[in-house]
């Protein structure tokens, strides 16, 4: 079943107030439940974290449907933000119609865009740059204290998610849901830019790889820093059979996450790079991404993912 755009979209703001009684702090919440359900307006001004959460759906996923089943056709939305943000978290999960958790092993990778910047990764062509990614093994993203990723009410969003069924049980009327979480730019201080960067074998258009059976796969690739800036954040993403990714420089490696598997060879953790206080990364130079890979199975894998999600500080002043 094809899904629909957009099922449901709500924006929490919540804001603290002290016209309740005793002064105690009261939530205001906008939520969108369809598209003739009147919206209430956001207050114009909000002082603390705003909660955006979309779901998309529903899908119906067939025992042992591939990744590939939907890469034509993925889910998708797109959509923009009433005032200026700093995005500060991610979150995210495959439930059902009812809220219901289903397991995370049914998503592949979903992908947060920005059509109103260009990738600077890709150079064979103008894609939209972006700002989030996660696969099963990432469930949160949050970036360090102080830091966000700017988004501006004109910037036109998108998001991409695609699916699969390893299980032998088939799913339906399942839904993908997730939650940004932003700071209001106009009351927030001392909150530095960071620059997004998707490093991935396939920068433009996020293509698998394909993996042989029982052989051990490394994929490289080299890109340019498009500008100074610090790395402060970084995770893997990775499908089952990953080995592990790294980042390196001429000086060396800078880092490398090895994958915990299972006995199946399920990847059961990835660990990420947090670094307040950044690696010194200069415009022009080059950092190279490696992802391995080892197939176990007798049979090829077309579906793997190679990709760092990487977050710079900007060294340019705030906008």
């Amino acid at each position: 079943m094809r899904p629909y755009c957009i099922i449901l979209a709500t924006l929490s703001a919540l804001f603290i107030g002290c016209s309740g009684p005793n002064n105690s702090p009261h939530i205001i919440m906008a939520e969108l439940l369809s598209e003739n359900t009147p919206i209430v307006p956001p207050p114009i001004i909000s002082t603390s974290a705003q909660k955006l959460t979309y779901k998309i759906g529903p899908f119906s996923l067939p025992a042992g449907q591939k990744a590939l089943a939907m890469w034509d056709e993925p889910g998708f939305i797109n959509f923009q933000t009433d005032e200026p943000l700093w995005v500060i978290s991610f979150e995210d999960a495959i439930e059902e119609s009812n809220g219901a958790a289903l397991p995370r092993n049914l998503l592949h990778m979903a992908i947060l865009t920005n059509r109103s910047e260009n990738n600077p990764l890709c150079t064979e062509k103008e894609v939209a740059n972006p700002f989030v990614a996660t696969s099963a093994v990432t469930e949160k993203m949050e970036l360090p204290k102080g830091l966000g990723y700017a988004v501006l009410p004109d910037d036109q969003l998108d998001a991409k998610v695609i699916l699969k069924n390893p299980t032998a049980q088939d799913f339906n009327d399942v839904f993908y849901k997730f939650t940004i979480t932003a700071l209001p730019m106009k009351t927030s201080k001392n909150i530095d830019d960071v620059m997004p960067l998707l490093l991935d074998i396939d920068p433009c258009d996020h293509m698998p790889i394909s993996l042989p059976p029982k052989e051990f796969t490394k994929k490289e690739i080299d890109f340019p820093i498009p500008e100074n800036g610090l790395l402060t954040k970084a995770y893997g993403l990775l499908q089952n059979n990953g080995i592990g990714v790294s980042l390196s420089e001429s000086s060396g490696i800078i880092w490398e996450s090895n994958a915990a598997l299972s006995e199946k060879h399920e990847i059961i953790s990835l660990p990420e790079f947090d670094d307040p206080a950044g690696i010194p990364l200069n415009a022009g130079d080059k950092i190279r991404l490696s992802v391995s890979y080892e197939n176990m199975d007798s049979s090829w894998h077309s579906d793997a993912t190679g990709a760092v999600m990487a977050y710079l500080k900007r060294s340019d002043p705030s906008p």
